[in-house]
């Protein structure tokens, strides 16, 4: 019987939108789209301390940004809901009695000095440190809080992951670990599996740093009685620009929401994360959606990790933002240009698409058009040069070719060259030493207004 392929992410809620949240999801998409599978989304929200409702707003804004829709989750619903641990805690509770009763986990008692110094007189003995399994042995007398230890069976911990091949831990090295807090919330490493199967996840789809977590998670479901899914994929990291592990801190990339703010469209970000650690096989770098389901496979994903590349995604950003015809690109301007209706938008794009690889760049361009620069004082050369051109716009159709013939003609009269006489323009008309090519510049300002900026140049007051 074929397997029905179900796959999760199981983002936290304590902090801004994550780029490695986006990454993991388009993965576990993929995966799922290939094989007729189900995506559940799941919110790790058991951080009491550090968790915010706003924050997972914000991770379900950025994923429907990004077109990442799932199947199931917190506010959809689905046959295993509900889809946020702090709403599961008694199912935990549960599933952690039934390992007390069964003898494969006990309380421990211990009290945070106590186990510092278990853990210095380790280093002392320059030992790995594992708990002593004081609390199993010699419980202490009369105390009443207690955390629950699961008991750490031994041998040989082995999975498939379709990343990496197949994996072996050895358990011996691994200490009696907490599963339950004292004040009852369970740890990452109980939840995560307990969910996993009871939401019949059947592929772990995941970050690399995750897996030293794994057999630590499988002994679990093990001792549960649960079925192991099929397999793990621990995908390689993402490496900020400097090549240090991505931080919420000190990477501005790791904030997903910034790439929206930017003007980076959804579609070339999903294509740039697929390449952040899968090479194709081919020369090819520009993939639809539909060609990487199609064409995504584990096999071709690296080991090492990812640097994020800027000088990349804002290359495939602007092969995107060029494939788009002018009326669908003047509707995604809209958002970064308010002040713009959508015809002087549309009349901008021919220039403005083959000069932006992100979209807020059409800001830097055309600010002008509703903000007035301070008049630059010219000198007279410059102010001949700014007056020749008056002369030359006065009677031309405002439209960009009448207006570059016209102006090409007067730069021919003047004697210098193009360089020379449009600087000087553009300075006037926007305020800047770079602008759109002149002849837009000009015809996306009403005639009487670029005509007022010229000439206030040229006739400074006293």
């Amino acid at each position: 019987m074929a397997v029905s392929v179900r796959v999760r992410i199981a983002p936290s809620p304590t902090g801004f939108a994550h780029l490695g949240t986006a990454s993991t999801a388009l993965y576990n998409v993929l995966f799922a789209r290939q094989r007729g599978g189900t995506f559940v989304l799941r919110i790790d929200d058991t951080d009491i301390e550090r968790n915010r409702p706003e924050y997972e707003l914000l991770i379900y804004e950025s994923l429907r940004w990004l077109d990442l829709g799932w199947d199931e989750g917190p506010d959809r619903g689905g046959p295993h809901q509900p889809y946020r641990q702090s709403e599961r805690l008694d199912q935990y509770r549960e599933q952690a009695e039934r390992l007390l009763t069964d003898g494969k986990a006990y309380r421990c008692y211990c009290t945070p000095e106590e186990l510092e110094a278990e853990r210095k007189q380790a280093q002392l003995e320059k030992r790995p440190y594992k708990y002593s399994r004081r609390c199993l042995t010699n419980p202490p007398a009369g105390r009443a809080v207690s955390a629950v230890r699961f008991k750490v069976p031994g041998g040989e911990v082995t999975f498939t992951d379709m990343v990496r091949g197949e994996m072996k831990f050895d358990a011996d090295l691994i200490g009696d670990f907490i599963i339950i807090k004292s004040d009852g919330y369970p740890t990452y490493q109980f939840a995560s599996p307990v969910d996993d199967a009871v939401m019949k996840i059947t592929h772990v789809i995941r970050g690399e740093e995750h897996l030293s977590n794994t057999p630590y998670q499988l002994m679990l479901i093990d001792a549960l009685g649960y079925e192991r899914p099929i397999a793990y994929a621990h995908m390689p990291l993402i490496l900020a620009h400097d090549g240090a592990k991505l931080s919420k801190r000190r990477h501005p990339e790791a904030n997903l929401i910034l790439f929206r703010e930017q003007g980076y469209l959804p579609e070339a970000l999903l294509n740039y994360l697929a390449l952040l650690g899968w090479n194709p096989g081919t020369p090819q770098e520009l993939f639809t959606f539909d060609e990487l389901v199609q064409k995504f496979s584990f096999e071709r994903v690296q080991h090492a990790g990812a640097r994020f590349d800027w000088e990349k995604l804002n290359w495939i950003n602007g092969e995107y933002i060029r494939t788009l015809d002018d009326s669908e690109l003047a509707r995604r301007l809209q958002s970064f240009l308010p002040n713009l209706d959508v015809a002087t938008i549309e009349r901008a794009i021919p220039a403005l698409k083959t000069r932006m690889h992100k979209l807020a760049q059409a800001v830097d361009y055309l600010d002008y058009l509703w903000s007035d620069p301070t008049p630059p004082v010219l000198e007279p050369d410059t102010s001949e040069r700014v007056r020749a051109a008056i002369d030359a716009l006065k009677d031309v159709s405002w439209e960009p070719a009448a207006i570059e013939a016209a102006l090409e003609k007067a730069v021919q009269q003047s004697g210098v060259g193009k360089g020379k006489f449009y600087t000087p323009l553009r300075d006037v008309l926007t305020g800047k030493k770079v602008s759109l090519p002149i002849h837009y510049t000009l015809a996306l300002l009403p005639r009487e207004i670029a005509l007022f900026r010229l000439q206030r140049a040229t006739n400074p007051p006293d």
